[in-house]
Formats: C-alpha cells, structure tokens, sequence
C-alpha cells in the first residue's frame, strides 16, 4: 500500500484533520496551481485528458479510468438520481458532464422511449461510450463533446430535464453563474444537481460562488439560484452515507431539485 494511501487511512480517525491535510495537499498540485491563473479552464483541460493519467474515482487501480466510469453503475447514488429523475415522467433529457454515460445507460433502461443526451469534455470518454451503447444495443442515447457553459447547440426549453453528476464541483466562481443559466435556459421541467453544498449555519459563501472544500468547490446553492428560481421552487436534500459513502459526500453532498414553472 502506497504511503499517500495509509497517511489517509491514519487521519481519516480525524476528519477535520484529514479535510485540512487533504486540502494543502490538493493545493499544491498541477491543476490545482493552474487554477489559480486560469480558473475553471484548468479543470477544463485536466478532465479533457484525464484518460492520459492514473487518476481514479471509483478504487480500481490499474483500471482504465474512462472503463471505471462505465463499471461504476451499481454505486448507489446513481439508482438515488435515476429515480429522481424518473419521478418528472421526461421525455428528453441531458446530462452535463456525462463522461462515457454510466447515469444514461441506467436512464436507457428505465426509460426506452425517451431521447437521452450527454456531453462531456473529454473526447476519449464520449467515443467509448458511443461504442459501449452501440455494443449493447441501447440506441435512444445521444453524446457528444461539449461544455458545461456551452449550450449554445441547443434551444430554449428543449429539455424536460437537465442534470449534472459532480461536475459542479470542478466549476469555479468564474463560471458557475454562466453554468447554471445555461442549464436552466434549456430545461423545460426541472434541474436536478448532485453537488457540494454548503450546509453551515453561519453561511461562509453569501453570494453563493462557491469556496473550497478539499481542492474543489462547495457553494450555496439557494443563493446562487434565488436570483434565477423562486425558493419554493428549489429542494435541497443532504446525502446520506447509504447513497453516497465517501466522507465528502457524507459531509457536504447534497441533491438539489430545481423545479421549473
């Protein structure tokens, strides 16, 4: 076992030690420092490539990163967002971020009849995808590379619904108004986000951009969509460890439900 690995392992008996470890640590590397020059591009470019790299959100070392995107449809959160997804009866539906469409490929079978549509940056991800889709005979599934403050392809409305999968939080202060009007802009019957929130009393980002949790970005989301929704129209839920495990989600996962008038 790695160094870096057992460290974690051994401050993981101290969370807020961890979290503030983990967050000098994240600071200090490439895309991290890129950030602080170029803002959200760099997650941009780090995400367009990550294929080239060892990064790997779902524990299979050695594991090609965009095959363990397509081999993690069983994590629980995804069956949580399906069924979320599913309550607005959608007959066309986007996904931002949809890196090779493990949340598409679920939506495919629970939903045949529907158009579903993703974009991703990463090029890699969006051809392999297409090619698993076509391999299993699901044909009602539409990606393409794009980005998240780009929707410009796409009509007013267009939707029933938009939603995002931990895409948000790789999206800084510099963006994430765009991001969300865009989103909005395109969805006719609802916005569903799986996010970082910020659940504190005493509400460190006021104007709801967003501060950083563990090198990405947790916001306010109440505050950043008032100006756009009405707050009747918008439902956070807190992440429980039975949807989503790993101590961030547990911490600061919400899903956020934007209900479109």
């Amino acid at each position: 076992m790695k160094i870096r690995k057992r460290l974690g392992l051994f401050l993981s008996r101290w969370p807020r030690v961890h979290r503030l470890a983990l967050s000098i640590s994240l600071t200090l590397t490439p895309v991290h420092l890129k950030e602080l020059f170029i803002g959200t591009r760099a997650w941009e470019q780090e995400w367009a490539e990550v294929h080239l790299n060892k990064r790997n959100d779902w524990g299979d070392e050695g594991k090609d990163v965009i095959k363990s995107y397509w081999d993690s449809m069983e994590h629980p959160h995804r069956r949580f967002l399906v069924d979320k997804i599913c309550q607005f009866s959608p007959g066309k539906i986007l996904e931002i971020g949809c890196n090779c469409g493990p949340n598409l490929y679920l939506l495919a079978q629970r939903l045949p009849e529907a158009q579903l549509y993703g974009i991703d940056v990463n090029a890699v991800a969006i051809k392999k995808g297409k090619k698993w889709f076509s391999e299993s005979g699901i044909n009602n599934v539409s990606l393409n590379v794009g980005k998240a403050d780009d929707l410009g392809q796409f009509q007013d409305k267009s939707f029933d619904v938009v939603f995002t999968d931990a895409v948000l939080i790789y999206i800084g202060p510099d963006k994430i108004r765009k991001v969300v009007e865009e989103m909005l802009r395109v969805a006719r019957k609802g916005l569903l986000l799986t996010e970082w929130h910020v659940f504190e009393t005493e509400n460190s980002d006021k104007n709801g951009l967003g501060i950083r949790h563990c090198g990405m970005w947790k916001r306010d989301y109440a505050t950043l969509l008032q100006e756009c929704s009405s707050p009747e129209n918008v439902l956070i839920t807190k992440i429980t460890g039975d949807i989503w495990p790993e101590m961030n989600w547990q911490t600061v996962g919400a899903f956020i439900q934007v209900f479109q008038k």
